[in-house]
């Protein structure tokens, strides 16, 4: 038997954006790797870290109060 794990809505657009700032983050530190040291880019970089560190967090606790939820 194969068991599927449904998701809301919600979590399931956090997650899609989870992955697009994910993107960006990745074009953002490949563009500084490359030698562009443009202050914007750095900045870019630190905002982006800041934002998916946030994301993740709260994407983490809707997912685990829905987890507690549905076991209580």
């Amino acid at each position: 038997m194969s068991e599927r794990t449904m998701i809301s809505s919600g979590i399931e657009a956090d997650l899609m954006q989870l992955v697009a700032l994910h993107r960006l983050l990745d074009f953002a530190i490949s563009q500084s790797l490359e030698g562009n040291t443009d202050d914007r880019i750095l900045e870019g970089v630190v905002i982006l870290t800041r934002m998916i560190g946030r994301k993740v967090r709260r994407l983490a606790d809707k997912l685990l109060a829905g987890e507690s939820s549905c076991c209580d």
